[in-house]
């Protein structure tokens, strides 16, 4: 392994980046956490971004920068702040870190930078098929960081994790699916036969800890996930089996919620409704649910020895009762 004596997190004020700074100093590391503004939530020793990008001596003694930070799917986000956030800050760290002598840049990209194939599994080679403006930004990114990485000399690796759950994102999948089950308002949309591939959050601290240390990782690119699959309505029944409330057997026709979410969305673009908060529903919550999907790790198991160990019956447990 490579060894790490300083480490920097983007993002490090929020659910996934607050895991990385956490998960990487036990492991050894004295780590930088980077955050968009110093506040109340921001980790101890934090130093703002923007500082950063402007004196990048303040990097001084980081070996690995592991940038996470990002705008996900946020309503009311235009195309410009997609783009200034998931982009062009994305060439403007590295060229901090190259100025500070960073040894190598971990790029937190998304699985959705390939949007629902088939067939699945889902590997690596697969080609970018974004089915978000989010997922579009992300694959807009790694061929950006690709082309800055081979200009400035940075080591470079792109990691693909999956949706992260755990302990701490209240408003995150598992989240707001138990919040609608003890309301009684949940219901499966479609069969609840598809397939679908999370990961949690320690899975994926351990793997981009990999990212971060291990020589196989430069210059290489991996997908991270979970080490096993589930579908809607087995997910579902674990969620509502740990808070304890009975799952509604009547499920919503997939047809009519796409027909209900698309009225939302005409609703939402023309102004008459939901102009300060998102829809409860939209396609793409609809795809995430309903499509199926999972990912093929045999390339982070084998160059990284990447292993996974937390299952949907341990990782909902976690995430309701230890956040």
């Amino acid at each position: 392994m490579t060894s790490i004596r300083g480490a920097a997190v983007t993002g490090a004020a929020g659910f996934f980046g607050a895991h990385l700074v956490r998960g990487f100093a036990a492991r050894g590391a004295l780590v930088r956490p980077l955050v968009h503004a110093i506040d109340a939530r921001s980790p101890e020793r934090a130093c703002a971004l923007a500082d950063v990008i402007a004196e990048p001596s303040l990097l001084a003694g980081i070996d690995v920068l592991v940038h996470a930070a990002a705008v996900r799917h946020r309503h009311g986000v235009d195309a410009a702040t997609y783009q200034a956030s998931n982009v062009d800050l994305v060439e403007h760290v590295m060229r901090a870190c190259a100025a500070a002598g960073v040894r190598r840049f971990v790029f937190v990209s998304s699985v959705g930078v390939y949007g629902f194939r088939q067939p699945l599994p889902v590997i690596e080679t697969k080609p970018y098929a974004p089915s978000t403006l989010y997922s579009a930004t992300k694959a807009e990114a790694e061929k950006r960081a690709q082309r800055v990485a081979d200009e400035i000399g940075i080591e470079l690796v792109i990691a693909r994790p999956t949706i992260v759950y755990g302990p701490g994102d209240p408003g995150g999948m598992l989240g707001k699916m138990a919040t609608m089950i003890r309301a009684g308002s949940y219901r499966i949309v479609g069969s609840g036969r598809n397939v679908l591939h999370h990961a949690y959050i320690d899975d994926i601290v351990e793997g981009l800890w990999l990212a971060a240390t291990h020589p196989e990782a430069a210059g290489n690119h991996f997908i991270l996930a979970g080490p096993e699959t589930t579908t809607l309505s087995e997910l579902s029944a674990l969620v509502a089996r740990a808070v304890g409330r009975p799952l509604p057997r009547v499920h919503v026709p997939l047809s009519l919620a796409r027909a209900v979410a698309s009225a939302l969305e005409v609703a939402s673009y023309r102004g008459i409704a939901f102009s300060t908060r998102e829809p409860p529903i939209d396609n793409d919550k609809l795809d995430v649910m309903t499509l199926p999907i999972a990912f093929d790790i045999d390339k982070a198991r084998r160059l990284l020895g990447f292993a996974p160990s937390v299952g949907y019956r341990a990782g909902v447990i976690r995430t309701l009762y230890e956040g």
